[in-house]
């Protein structure tokens, strides 16, 4: 039972923040950082319980490299990807490499893949222009879910 206790605030804060970023285009730094930090203490506790923290320290290797990777496409973006992607990328990183490090880029790639579709989607049906602009935070938190979805279930 305690297996699933990580999946708990991502749910919460990950619904909460994709549908701030749906309304307004912004990852509220304060949500963020409780997000993390609710994540951090939740995955420290688990750690303390089974007294191993090799899971605590491969998801923190993990959230790590998910910010490097989207600070890099938000370098290479010129505006596209906000800063507040780069920093929800954390605590989703860190979900990620607590059940399934080896899947982080999957998890990146099907947040792409997801908000790709929606936007070729947009402009074929001409609900969208080339401008228009796409809150990428509830793609990252849905390509999250499917990629612990399918982890969990096999």
């Amino acid at each position: 039972m305690l297996t699933f206790l990580p999946l708990v605030p991502l749910s919460i804060f990950g619904t909460w923040l994709a549908m701030i970023d749906l309304k307004t285009h912004r990852l509220p730094n304060r949500i963020v950082g409780w997000f993390t930090l609710v994540e951090l203490v939740t995955l420290g506790a688990l750690s303390w319980i089974a007294i191993d923290f090799g899971q605590l320290l491969t998801a923190l290797g993990t959230a790590l490299a998910t910010v490097g990777m989207y600070l890099l496409f938000y370098l290479l973006s010129r505006g596209s990807l906000g800063m507040g992607d780069v920093k929800f990328a954390f605590p989703l990183g860190l979900c990620v490499g607590w059940y399934t490090a080896e899947y982080w880029l999957v998890a990146i790639f099907v947040s792409f893949v997801l908000a790709g579709f929606v936007a070729i989607t947009g402009l074929v049906r001409k609900q969208m222009n080339r401008k228009s602009r796409l809150a990428f935070g509830p793609y990252m938190f849905v390509g999250t879910l499917l990629c612990l979805a399918a982890e969990l279930v096999t």
